[in-house]
């Protein structure tokens, strides 16, 4: 009985550990793509991309979200509103000097985004 309990207790750990990292890690990609659109780098913008999304992201489509940010004004970070785990979905709060937009971002299994989005509160 007591090896069940320090098996389910160093599973436990490991899962948070887990969790925990991939947290770090979505969180870190939300803000580099954050960055990257509010200063219209379309480049960065898609490296930061899983590649079947590569091809969707046009100097257009970050132009626009990235004159949306600075209409709220100057970049100050992202907090986290929402997590699940299980679908390495995470989303944050952008506060600008004059606004905030919820930013979703999903990972793939390489780390790399598999989904991101912007839209203003």
């Amino acid at each position: 009985m007591r090896l069940h309990i320090v098996a389910a207790a160093t599973l436990a750990a490991a899962l948070v550990a887990c969790s925990s990292n991939t947290s770090g890690a979505a969180q870190t990609q939300a803000d580099e793509i954050t960055n990257a659109v509010y200063a219209n780098n379309v480049a960065t913008v898609q490296s930061k991309l899983a590649p079947a999304l590569q091809k969707d992201i046009t100097r257009t489509s970050v132009a626009v979200l990235s004159d949306e940010m600075h209409k709220l004004g100057s970049f100050k970070g992202l907090t986290l509103l929402a997590a699940d785990a299980t679908k390495s979905e995470f989303t944050y709060r952008a506060q600008f000097d004059t606004g905030t937009m919820n930013v979703t971002i999903r990972l793939a299994p390489d780390g790399k985004a598999a989904a991101y989005r912007a839209t203003q509160v």
